[in-house]
């Protein structure tokens, strides 16, 4: 029997079902006077199936304007126990905003 897919899912049989799940978090970073002076936006997304999971998570540093300052972007693969395989990081620093 071939399961439907879900929202979220990718399959292509009955045994290969891959979930997809993404959460951002938005922090405005306020000074003393309660003025806005930039925010962190951090993205997650999770792509998991029977091989394994694939992590990207992104964090971005943006000014009081939305300009970006500085991006963090990790991308970490793990095997179906769950232990780590790969990873790798690239941090972005622009330089003018």
């Amino acid at each position: 029997m071939v399961q439907s897919p879900q929202p979220g899912d990718v399959s292509t049989g009955e045994d290969d079902v891959v979930e997809i799940g993404s959460d951002v978090v938005i922090e405005v970073v306020l000074d003393d006077n309660d003025e806005v002076i930039g925010a962190i936006t951090d993205e997650v997304t999770v792509i998991t199936g029977p091989a394994g999971s694939i992590v990207d998570e992104v964090v971005d540093i943006l000014d009081a304007d939305g300009s970006l300052l500085a991006e963090d972007e990790r991308i970490s693969v793990y095997d179906a126990d769950g232990s780590l395989v790969a990873a790798d990081e690239r941090v972005v620093i622009a330089l003018e905003p």
